[in-house]
């Protein structure tokens, strides 16, 4: 009994239906690129931490050592240390004084008061740079979901694909049968049954490579989901979804991630034109700093004392490398306002060709379709005028190669129509949509 638990387990996991839904969520949490894409998203949400921290005071803590006999060094020195005597005033002790050992420990803080606006216009920079990039990460990630739903299709398409070599071994079948009973009765020839057979082991060739391809395509949708699927059942393509081209159109413009990160490219050229600016303003910076002097130890205190101020710096460089520098910003912002406009339209081109290759094997479709159904009649008609001996076996083995034919055309077209409806979402930027 437990045996057989086992089995009936193991047999239900071997059929489990593999879903779209399922395949694109593996996608997006294993797939190995899409890893390294948020690795590197990572590095700019640090860079931009980097970046706002210059609007936080530097503080630095120094232990320093010296030892000199330099008559001004040693004077100052003691003064420091506040070891003063009035024999150091002596002629002899200035102009040749004994070497003195000094320990300076130093803590002092640095504020910037005003850069001339360019730590903020760099912390902005680093910050819409960091948007810029989640949103080329996520255009990116919906290109390799892309991959992920073509992979599925073709798995789709394979596993249709063994459904219609079976019906054609089972067609295939059932002429033999048919030749071979009207051999019996001496209404067929032995050439009709050798055909039969020939055409039944074509039929049974074509069932196993249609096999191989399957397991091939689930492997090929593993290798994209980094996930393995074996022994699941992909469900067989059944039908075409709709699509509304002035729908795509309009949310096109609003969805892409790549066409708002242009955007965001943009204003990083302008906040990069004032960052250059900057240099040539003025620049204030708070200080402060506290000192211990000891002629014996680190961290002595023989003498301390402290120093505060504000430092004004205004700098200009003659060959105007602060504003040429900016026009060059200037002249990158006009380049990234004339590809925006080009991506735009590449954007509605882009859904209009998706949109011509849905309609035309929508059309395709419906084409294979009617030829199943007709195809399927003239095997009907034929093969009773067969039965009947009106009709040659040659003439039935035709009529079956035409429905083969057909019913390959059909599942080819559906294939083709449920790619073009996945190519006309990525161009719109809503292929994530069917995740909801």
């Amino acid at each position: 009994m437990v045996w057989i638990l086992l089995f009936l387990i193991a047999s239900f996991g071997f059929s489990q239906e593999l879903t779209l839904e399922r395949v694109l969520r593996d996608t997006l949490e294993k797939n190995l690129e899409i890893k390294a894409l948020k690795h590197e998203l990572k590095s700019y949400e640090r860079e931009y931490l980097s970046a706002r921290a210059n609007l936080f005071p530097n503080l630095k803590l120094e232990e320093n050592f010296t030892r000199t006999d330099i008559p001004a060094f040693v004077l100052f020195t003691k003064l420091n240390q506040e070891r003063v005597q009035p024999a150091d005033f002596t002629p002899s002790s200035l102009n040749d004084p004994d070497a003195v050992s000094n320990f300076e420990t130093k803590l002092s803080i640095e504020i910037p008061l005003w850069m001339g606006g360019k730590i903020r216009a760099y912390r902005d920079i680093a910050l819409l740079k960091k948007r810029a990039q989640k949103k080329t990460t996520d255009r990116k990630e919906e290109e390799i979901l892309f991959k992920a739903y073509e992979a599925f299709l073709r798995a789709s398409l394979s596993r249709s694909a063994i459904s219609v070599a079976k019906k054609n071994v089972e067609d295939a079948r059932e002429h033999l049968r048919l030749a071979q009973k009207l051999r019996k009765v001496g209404m067929a020839l032995l050439s009709d049954v050798l055909r039969a057979q020939v055409f039944l082991s074509k039929a049974e060739e074509a069932l196993t490579e249609a096999q191989n391809n399957y397991e091939i395509s689930l492997k090929a949708l593993g290798l994209v989901a980094n996930t393995d699927y074996t022994g699941m059942e992909v469900p067989e393509l059944k039908e075409c979804p709709q699509l509304n081209r002035e729908e795509l159109r309009r949310r096109a413009l609003e969805r892409r991630e790549d066409l708002k990160a242009m955007e965001d490219y943009i204003r990083v050229m302008r906040k990069s034109y004032r960052a250059s600016l900057s240099g040539i303003l003025p620049q204030v910076v708070a200080f402060a700093s506290y000192s211990l002097y000891d002629r014996n130890t680190p961290l002595g205190s023989d003498g301390k004392g402290y120093i505060f101020g504000l430092s004004l710096t205004l700098s200009f460089n003659t060959g105007l490398s602060d504003i040429h520098k900016a026009r060059s910003f200037k002249d990158r912002e006009r380049a990234l306002v004339s590809r925006k406009e080009f991506l735009k339209r590449a954007i509605l081109f882009g859904i209009d060709k998706a949109y011509s290759e849905y309609e035309t094997a929508l059309r395709s479709l419906k084409s294979a379709r009617a030829r199943v159904r007709s195809a399927e009649e003239v095997v009907r008609i034929v093969g009773k005028r067969y039965e009947s001996g009106l009709a040659r076996m040659v003439d039935l083995l035709d009529a079956q190669t035409q429905l083969e034919n057909a019913r390959l055309d059909y599942i080819q077209a559906l294939y083709r129509c449920n790619l073009s409806y996945a190519k006309a979402l990525l161009e719109a930027g809503l292929i994530k949509e069917v995740l909801r």
